[in-house]
Formats: C-alpha cells, sequence, structure tokens
C-alpha cells in the first residue's frame, strides 16, 4: 500500500492530467452533438471492423460445417428430382410408365417424354420460434423466386412446413410445430400405411401420427416418411422415427396413437428447400370437381 501511494505521489501530476483530460473528453462527447457525432462515428467504423473480423474468424472454423450442409442439400435436391423423373412410353394405344435418364438419347421407335413433377427453389430460415402453440419461419425466398403460398418446405434431414404468405423477397412458414400443421406421412415398413402428422405442443422434437390402424404391428424406431397423398410433399421424403410403443388412440379405439422423434432439430433449421409441384392446378381441378359432385 506504501508503495502504491508513493507511486501515485512521484505520477500525480501526469495521473491528474489524464483524468482531466478524460473528464474534458467525456463532457465534449456528451454535450457536443458535432463531437458526439464523430465519436459514434469512429466507434462504429473501428466496433464494425472487429465484429466483422470476428465473424470471419467464425466462419472460416465453420466452413467445414457449412460446405458438409450444402452437399447434404444438393444430393437430396438431386434425389428428390430424379425419383420425381418419370416417362410415358406409347406402345400401340397402350401407356406404361418408367424411370427414365433424362440425358440419355431419345429412341427413334418409342417417344420419350420426361415429366418432372416437381422443383426446389433452396433458401434459408431468417427467423423461427419455437417456444409457442403455433410457431412460424421466415425464409430468404418470395414470389420473386417462383414461391407461392401452400408450398412445403423441407430440409435434407426432414420436413419443415408449408408456406402461408408470400412477400416478393420473402415468406412466411407455418412450421409444422403449428396446431394446425397436418402432414401426410407413412410407415414403409408397413406396406406405406399411412395416417396424419401434428403436434399437441409441449416437446417440439416429438410429433403425433394418427389413423394408424391397429392391425398393424408398429415397432419402435421404424422410419417415417411422407406419404406422397399430398399435394405439397414428395412421397419419400425423411420425417423421422417411431418413438417407444404404439398405444391405442382414446379418440378413436380403431386406430393407433403413434410418438414420432423429428430427424430435423426445428431449433436448428437453417438450410431448406421450397418445393414446387408443376401439376398442382390440375390436381386442385380435379379436387374441386370431387368436392362438388359430393355436394
Amino acid at each position: 500500500m506504501g508503495n502504491l501511494l508513493q507511486l501515485l505521489l512521484r505520477n500525480g501530476g501526469f495521473v491528474t492530467f489524464l483524468l482531466v483530460e478524460l473528464g474534458c473528453f467525456a463532457i465534449m462527447v456528451n454535450f457536443e452533438d458535432r463531437h458526439k457525432e464523430i465519436w459514434a462515428n469512429t466507434t462504429g467504423i473501428f466496433g464494425g471492423r472487429a465484429l466483422e473480423k470476428r465473424q470471419m474468424a467464425s466462419d472460416y472454423f465453420s466452413l467445414y460445417e457449412t460446405a458438409d450442409s450444402l452437399v447434404h442439400i444438393v444430393d437430396s435436391l438431386q434425389a428428390r428430382l430424379s425419383n420425381a423423373r418419370q416417362v410415358q412410353v406409347p406402345i400401340r394405344d397402350t401407356f406404361y410408365l418408367a424411370n427414365y435418364d433424362s440425358l440419355s438419347k431419345t429412341d427413334s421407335v418409342r417417344r420419350k417424354t420426361v415429366r418432372p413433377q416437381y422443383e426446389f427453389v433452396t433458401a434459408k430460415s431468417i427467423k423461427n420460434s419455437i417456444a409457442g402453440t403455433s410457431n412460424w419461419l421466415i425464409i430468404n425466398r418470395g414470389s420473386n423466386d417462383g414461391v407461392q403460398p401452400d408450398m412445403a418446405v423441407v430440409s435434407p434431414e426432414g420436413i419443415v412446413g408449408i408456406v402461408r404468405h408470400v412477400g416478393a423477397n420473402f415468406s412466411l412458414v407455418m412450421s409444422v410445430l403449428h396446431r394446425q400443421a397436418k402432414i401426410s406421412v407413412a410407415l414403409p415398413n408397413q406396406k406405406n400405411a399411412f395416417g396424419s402428422l401434428t403436434w399437441e405442443g409441449g416437446d417440439p422434437s416429438e410429433m403425433t401420427l394418427r389413423y394408424i390402424p391397429q392391425h398393424f404391428i408398429v415397432q419402435e424406431n421404424e422410419p417415417v416418411v411422407t406419404s406422397g397423398y399430398s399435394l405439397m410433399f414428395p412421397q419419400g421424403h425423411p420425417v423421422g422415427k417411431v418413438k417407444g410403443t404404439p398405444k391405442p388412440d382414446p379418440e378413436n379405439p380403431y386406430f393407433l396413437e403413434i410418438k414420432v422423434n423429428l430427424n430435423q432439430d426445428m431449433a436448428t433449421v437453417r438450410d431448406v428447400a421450397v418445393i414446387r409441384n408443376l401439376f398442382k392446378a390440375e390436381l386442385d381441378s380435379l379436387q374441386l370437381k370431387i368436392s362438388i359432385n359430393e355436394r
């Protein structure tokens, strides 16, 4: 303590000078508008540069995860597009469907017509919620990118939601963690028995599958995929796995109540794809005729 006092006494003039200078600087910055703007601009420049360098360092160390995510997205989209391609081959007034590589040459005998059913628009989630009972996402694609309401949104790992409102450059997506979301899914190990997947609140990693008849013996960890019966989601996209042992549905004893663990962690959704069904207008027209006939 004595040494500290001696140091202050020996350098008291310099210390006093520094304190006065700092005090004057603080008064000048806080009470003089011009100097306040200069100080704010200066700190903004250096602060922005520091944040930029920090972000660059963070991005550099996360390059591997980003590249890996992009590879999965490309692989997933290529697989979906390949599976969606079908061909009509007319032979003596008979049509049948066959898989066909669009890069191969056209056969002179059999006229081959590639019919892709789905297109994909890659996007990023820029806002997301999982804590409420009705959760939403915002993605950075809109009508300028061909996005329309009622298009499905998926990730390489699983399902994400359904587009509800579209702006020019951004879209609002109803998350699968929304009370109104109902996704048609199937159990491929059970002859593609299909039902409706909904979220009942609570755990954001778990949804409930209903309308699977009781005679199906469903096992834990069985895969759950999209059924293809929806106009939005293509068939076979991964959804999750069966959790625990299914129980009889208390609301309908003829069916099972199955808990499903989602593959996609909705708290970490980032890279997604919006799915456009190229035949949606035609299918909507047919469904409208069904509704009219049933009145």
